[in-house]
């Protein structure tokens, strides 16, 4: 006996719901930073991590936010570092954003070394 093959049309419908897209966890950056800055070994409970995470998370869109309008602005299609350190300059509070300055260029100087 055969089977007889039957042509399913399957309706094609256009999804409106949005999706957040899937983002990854800076969970082993931060404990790499925390095992780093103290010498006890001190650990994050996973709701301390959630929140450490989500506020990196929060500055990471913040800055790359302002950094484009920056360069719109500019009438520049590309994000430099220029727009992303004065982005940093105009989000973070005034000691917190020379201290990120700071870092910032130790790091492009010890990648570019």
């Amino acid at each position: 006996m055969a089977k007889a093959r039957t042509a399913s049309k399957k309706s094609v419908a256009k999804k409106t719901s949005t999706r957040k897209p899937n983002r990854g966890s800076y969970a082993t950056y931060i404990n790499r930073v925390l095992k780093g800055a103290s010498k006890a070994k001190l650990t994050l409970s996973s709701k301390s991590m959630k929140i450490v995470n989500s506020m990196v998370v929060d500055f990471q869109e913040r800055i790359a936010v302002e950094a484009a309008a920056l360069a719109r602005s500019t009438k520049k299609r590309t994000l430099g570092s220029r727009e992303v350190q004065t982005a940093v300059r105009l989000i973070l509070p005034a000691e917190l954003a020379k201290h990120a300055m700071a870092e910032a260029t130790r790091a492009v100087a010890k990648i570019s070394a």
